[in-house]
Parts: C-alpha cells; sequence; structure tokens
C-alpha cells in the first residue's frame, strides 16, 4: 500500500518517459527493500549480550570472571556477529579495555583488563610474569601418586610436578607446571574415574596445562583438542559436562607496593557438575572457596579516579 501510494505521487511529476521508466524501476527497488529490513527488524528477536561479572574494580584496570565459550578478542576465524569479550566490556563499563593476557575460547575464570596501553604492559609483568596463577583441572582418572614426576612440597603434601618442554611455533621451549590432587572420584568403571587438581603454571606457554596433564595420561574433561573424545561424549551425556573443565581461579601479584588477589569463583555450569561428584567434599577440605558464591559488582563502571574518591569519602566518615 505504501509503495503504490509513493509511485502514484511520482507518476505526477512531469518527466521524459523513458527516464520515468527507469525511475520508477530503480524506486520499486528502493522501496522494496526498505519494506523487507523493516519487516526482518520487528520479527527477528535481538540476541542481547551476556553480563560479565566484575570481581573487582581499580582505577587503572578490573579483574572479571570470563564465562566459557567466549572469545578473548576478535580474530579472523571469529564469526562477524559473535559477541567477544573484550568488546563486551567495553560496551558495559563503557570504557576502552585492553587486555592483560588470554584465556583460551572454552576456559572460564580470572581475566584481567586495563584501561590504557601502559598500564597493560606495567600489569602483564606484574600479574603474568613475576605473578602466580591458579587453576581448576577435572580430569580423567584416578590421579597417580606414583607418578615418575611426583615431589614433596614444604607442607609435605603430596605435588606433581611435570617438568616437559613444548613446541611453540615451532621452537622447543621449557614449561613446568605444578600440580596439587584436591580430591578424587573413584569410581566402579573407568569412565567415573576422575580427580579434581590445582595446578600452577611455573611457565607461561600456549596451552600448557592441558598439553601436561595429556602426556602424563590425565587429560582434561572436555579437551577435544589435548583430551579423550569418547570419555568427553560420556560426560556430556551422563554428566552434564558440555564445556572445557579447567578454570582460571587466582591471580596474585604485586603493584606499586600493593598485594592483590583476584579470585574468581568457579563458573555455574562446572560447579554444578562438581557437586554432584563423590570428589567434591574432599575438595572442600582442602581448598574451601570452592564453595564460593557467585560475585559480580553489579553498580557497573565507576568512572575515573574511582579510588581517590573512595578514599576522600573513608577519609570524611
Amino acid at each position: 500500500m505504501h509503495v503504490r501510494y509513493v509511485l502514484s505521487l511520482f507518476h505526477s511529476i512531469p518527466m521524459p518517459e523513458i527516464n520515468r521508466r527507469r525511475a520508477v524501476w530503480r524506486l520499486t527497488l528502493f522501496c522494496s527493500s526498505i519494506l523487507i529490513s523493516v519487516n526482518s527488524l520487528s520479527t527477528t528477536q535481538i540476541k542481547q549480550r551476556p553480563r560479565i561479572p566484575i570481581l573487582q574494580y581499580h582505577d587503572g584496570w578490573v579483574c572479571v570472571n570470563k564465562p566459557n565459550g567466549i572469545t578473548v578478542h576478535r580474530g579472523k576465524g571469529t564469526p562477524k556477529h559473535t559477541a567477544v569479550l573484550s568488546t563486551t566490556v567495553k560496551r558495559q563499563l563503557a570504557r576502552k579495555v585492553f587486555p592483560v593476557h588470554r584465556l583460551d575460547h572454552r576456559t572460564s575464570g580470572a581475566m584481567i583488563f586495563a584501561f590504557d596501553s601502559e598500564t597493560a604492559g606495567v600489569l602483564h609483568n606484574a600479574a603474568i610474569r613475576e605473578g602466580r596463577k591458579k587453576y581448576i583441572a577435572l580430569v580423567r582418572g584416578e590421579w597417580a601418586k606414583n607418578n615418575a614426576f611426583e615431589k614433596g612440597n614444604n607442607d609435605g603434601e603430596s605435588v606433581v610436578i611435570v617438568d616437559k618442554p613444548l613446541e611453540v611455533k615451532g621452537i622447543t621451549k621449557d614449561a613446568v607446571t605444578k600440580f596439587t590432587l584436591l580430591g578424587a572420584t573413584r569410581g566402579e568403571t573407568t569412565n567415573d574415574r576422575c580427580s579434581l587438581l590445582l595446578c600452577e603454571p611455573l611457565t607461561g606457554r600456549t596451552h600448557q596445562i592441558r598439553r601436561h596433564l595429556f602426556s602424563i595420561g590425565h587429560p582434561i574433561i572436555g579437551d577435544s583438542q589435548h583430551g579423550d573424545n569418547a570419555f568427553n561424549r560420556w560426560w556430556r551425556k551422563h554428566r552434564s559436562l558440555n564445556r572445557l573443565a579447567l578454570h582460571c581461579w587466582t591471580i596474585d601479584f604485586e603493584l606499586e607496593g600493593a598485594s592483590y588477589e583476584c579470585l574468581a569463583p568457579l563458573s555455574p555450569n562446572l560447579k554444578a557438575v562438581l557437586e554432584r561428584l563423590q570428589l567434591w567434599e574432599e575438595s572442600l577440605l582442602k581448598e574451601p572457596q570452592l564453595a564460593l558464591d557467585h560475585v559480580d559488582k553489579v553498580d557497573g563502571t565507576h568512572g575515573r579516579n574511582y579510588q581517590n574518591r573512595l578514599n576522600r569519602e573513608e577519609e570524611q566518615s
């Protein structure tokens, strides 16, 4: 109806017949495309971007709890309309952000962003190169305490240190990871047997934790690249674990004389699976903070100089 009305007005304008035919054809296509676009917008459900939980907010940086299944920044293989973490955090905080480090697409946990490039470089040295990162991993099988790499730490607790070089972009580099057993499920069948580990990479290589665990026969459950696909399918079907069971648990570092601990509570979809396993109670005895609930500072962005304002308010009170 609207297209015909526009065309009727257009026919009343005097012009040569050949020009009129060309113009009518172009105007018809233009009006039709507008109608199609309007109709598609009214019938298409708009996909909302997920909210990223905020763990800590400071003047120069922020720490978030990255969900699994979202890429940190857009690359060549990232689909055009797929949400990425950097853009989502930027829009959520209404500030430009710079990732200080990376987490794999299917890994969840603590992720630090700086608000300028200079701070990002300082944080990378303090938190990633000189700081300590610990991960929680659910692996296949009962942890082998007689592992050839086993050593004891100062607390008398049995740990496994894997010192095995890894190839990165054609270059072999040193790689060391420390693993501590938190709990194990000693099931009747092979598929039921699993262990929960606290993993601390002492070097930073691509997929270091995943590759080291695979090399000693305990791949992370849900790892399709460095794991057991048949075992992963069983856990998807019978335990509803449809993700990589790897979570960046804590990042500890010192910056400008102050100490920081960024602790990311377990993602709900991973915690729900762990709570149903035999190893959960045993793990809580060694690491009670596994039971921490979801954390999110929902008051949004604090703007610039937030810490200075907070200090002034405390002095006035």
